[in-house]
């Protein structure tokens, strides 16, 4: 009998004091979960580097609370445990105060290129001109003759005829040979000779005798006689038309010398 006028068994959490003990451990949880976001910095507006997570202070909804429930007018002690919480993790998206840049240390300014000295150039005296070569000594001069009976080859240099002439009158021929003598002395070709006209009987009408002899600018005088070859003509003269013979211009002339003949040449 006495365990029917019992009333009917109930939860802890359907009577006054469970609703509060609930209410209390939600309040709590809020309040650690908005202190542990402002500590990460939620609520600052400053993007300053969050600070190292501070454990949120024990709440009293983590103790264990135990409220007095009463069954049945004896009061028996329910115990209930809050939720523990968690440390919250730290966020991965929060902003760090950038860092500042590096500051650019002023450009050196480049090192000039050096500058490359040329070698002074010594000018080097130019050599002196050799001197022009002595000239060869003058040859001494030599002294020779040439001996008598030494024919020298001629050609006249006018026309001179027996008609027109007188013994005596002069003309020019020159040597048309060389002529060689005694120690290394010679006439060489076109040697001037000055000859004289001597007048002849017929059939020869004129010759011619050795005047003189030009060597080195200086008149050399000769002796010998010349026979010419020549041509007859026939021309007035004091007697009337007479015959008569010319020695041509540069018609030849031999004359012989008959005394040597003594020449210095250079």
């Amino acid at each position: 009998m006495a365990d029917e006028s019992k009333p009917p068994h109930q939860k802890w959490y359907h009577t006054a004091p469970g609703y509060l003990t609930a209410t209390a451990a939600l309040v709590g949880s809020i309040t650690a979960a908005v202190t542990a976001l402002s500590q990460l910095g939620v609520f600052h507006s400053k993007p300053e580097t969050p600070s190292a997570a501070v454990a949120p202070a024990a709440s009293s909804s983590s103790q264990r609370a135990s409220e007095p429930v009463r069954r049945n007018g004896s009061e028996t002690r329910v115990e209930t445990r809050a939720p523990a919480r968690s440390e919250p993790a730290p966020r991965t998206g929060a902003r760090t105060q950038p860092s500042a840049a590096p500051s650019s240390a002023p450009a050196s300014a480049p090192a000039p290129a050096p500058v490359t000295v040329p070698p002074a150039t010594v000018s080097t005296p130019a050599p002196a001109p050799a001197p022009p070569p002595a000239p060869a000594p003058a040859p001494a001069p030599k002294t020779g003759n040439i001996g008598p009976g030494t024919t020298l080859e001629l050609a006249s240099g006018s026309r001179v005829c027996s008609n027109s002439s007188s013994d005596g009158d002069k003309f020019t021929a020159t040597t048309v040979t060389p002529v060689s003598g005694s120690n290394g002395v010679s006439l060489p070709v076109g040697t001037q000779v000055i000859l004289s006209v001597a007048t002849e009987k017929a059939p020869v009408f004129i010759s011619a005798k050795g005047v003189s002899i030009d060597v080195a600018g200086k008149t050399v005088p000769i002796k010998g006689g010349a026979t010419a070859h020549t041509e007859f003509n026939a021309a007035p003269s004091t007697k009337g038309i007479g015959l008569g013979a010319c020695i041509p211009e540069g018609g030849r002339v031999s004359l012989r010398l008959t005394d040597g003949v003594t020449i210095t040449q250079p």
